[in-house]
């Protein structure tokens, strides 16, 4: 019995969310790791985990640019973007200021 080693290769997740602070419409744009299309889900949370947005997305080439918009509804304080990939979870913190 022989094993051969496989190298697996995972790009990190490079993503920031433009301008931090905003006003609540913001830029999530960067690179979700590798060069192929994927899909990716984009949800925004407050500080008690409740789940306020939710998207599915493309990453064309691996590259994100979506334009968020939460409208006038939510307050000022910090709030959680999570990216879910398939292979992948990150959370960035942003925080909303009117």
């Amino acid at each position: 019995t022989s094993v051969t080693p496989v190298l697996v290769s995972v790009l990190p997740i490079d993503v920031r969310v433009i301008p931090n602070p905003n006003n609540g419409t913001f830029v999530v744009k960067g690179t979700i790791g590798g060069t192929q299309d994927a899909d990716a889900t984009l949800e925004i949370t407050d500080v008690l985990g409740q789940v306020i947005f939710s998207k599915k997305v493309s990453a064309l080439g691996g590259k994100i640019n979506e334009v968020i918009s939460l409208g006038n509804t939510l307050g000022n304080g910090m709030y959680m973007l999570n990216l879910f990939t398939a292979n992948d979870h990150k959370v960035f913190h942003f925080v909303m200021e009117k």
